[in-house]
């Protein structure tokens, strides 16, 4: 999701609509749920921040504060549903323009707080803050993303909850920050590369006059921005091939890196 133009994508497998909007919701910069059809005297503030898992069915499980209006918004409605707004939005992990990457919005029907069991909440939020927290049942009806793949303005909610998020991206911010860091010299030689792509821009600037940061990693491989002045490229290079997990990564990176090196 992005304003700057970008070299073609190499041929080869992507996620599906459905894995890049779940991996969204799941791994995303913030997310935020709203319930517009309320008295805003119920609702004080900005709609609070949130954490949602996938269930398997496709619902999504809301981790709310306890002391969140979004408690409150329950507690008063009389309805056993009410229609709610989630929007989950992905920021790079990296400094750089244009920073936002995606965007999923979900409309759907939010049910009344249900207790869970600290087993429930350890299941699918294991890595939560500590503090007292209630648990929401989102059921979509509609669900869009838009991100550095493209836009789907009408994800299929069949199988949703059987769709598997990106197997790096937990690890994604970390690995990014690291080549950020610590291997300017090899984002230089994709940036190289890419300048030389037959569909790279004729008039960009000389090696050395240029950026080159990490932008996203997924299973299928790296995508880099260049930065010159106010002027922005992206690139992707695509794995040997897909990645099953972070033990994989490794190696994948040093074919990335040693087949741009050969070229």
């Amino acid at each position: 999701m992005s304003d700057s133009p970008a070299l073609p994508r190499p041929a080869g497998p992507a996620p599906t609509a459905a894995e890049r909007a779940r991996t969204l919701l799941e791994f995303g910069s913030s997310v935020i749920l709203d319930v517009p059809g309320i008295d805003l005297a119920n609702r004080p503030g900005v709609p609070p921040l949130v954490r949602c898992a996938v269930l398997p069915d496709g619902a999504l499980a809301v981790l709310a504060a306890h002391d969140s209006p979004l408690c409150r918004i329950a507690s008063v409605s009389r309805a056993e549903e009410v229609a709610a707004l989630l929007e989950a939005v992905d920021v790079a992990p990296v400094a750089m323009p244009h920073r936002i990457r995606g965007r999923a919005t979900v409309h759907g029907r939010l049910t009344a707080l249900r207790p869970a069991a600290p087993e429930v909440l350890d299941g699918l939020f294991p890595d939560r803050p500590a503090g007292q927290y209630a648990l929401l049942r989102f059921d979509p009806d509609h669900l869009s993303v838009e991100d550095l793949w493209g836009a789907d303005c009408c994800v299929d909610l069949t199988g949703f909850g059987r769709t598997a998020t990106d197997p790096l991206a937990a690890e994604e911010a970390t690995v990014l920050q690291h080549l950020a860091s610590a291997h300017a010299d090899r984002l230089a030689q994709l940036g190289a590369q890419a300048v030389d792509h037959p569909a790279g821009p004729a008039d960009w600037p000389e090696h050395g006059r240029y950026e080159v940061r990490p932008v996203a990693l997924d299973r299928f491989g790296l995508r880099v921005r260049l930065l010159a002045g106010d002027r922005v490229l992206d690139a992707r290079f695509e794995f040997h091939r897909p990645v099953a997990g972070p033990e994989e990564l490794a190696e994948a990176m040093h074919r990335l890196f040693s087949q741009v090196r050969t070229h």
